[in-house]
């Protein structure tokens, strides 16, 4: 099977959040991001507190995928919030 240009394209994923918001499906990315993040808040996932003198906080990152259907057809745009220790 042999992958176009414009296909590569529509399957490019950002790798991070700045790609991510300048990206030209941006919209779609914010709103896969705030609905990660309404479900951590709903679910009561985590809580967010002031960082304490001393103590390093728990970085994280974004990581964005596009799932596709069998005939490859985007379906749902993905982002998960993932600690970086």
């Amino acid at each position: 099977m042999e992958i176009n240009d414009d296909e590569l394209f529509i399957l490019d994923e950002p790798t991070n959040y700045m790609k991510a918001i300048s990206n030209i499906d941006y919209g779609k990315w914010l709103e896969a991001m705030k609905s990660k993040m309404d479900y951590t808040y709903t679910n009561h996932v985590w809580t967010l507190v002031d960082s304490l003198k001393g103590i390093k906080p728990i970085r994280c990152e974004w990581v964005f995928k596009k799932k596709t259907s069998m005939n490859g057809n985007i379906q749902t745009y993905k982002a998960r919030l993932i600690s970086k220790c």
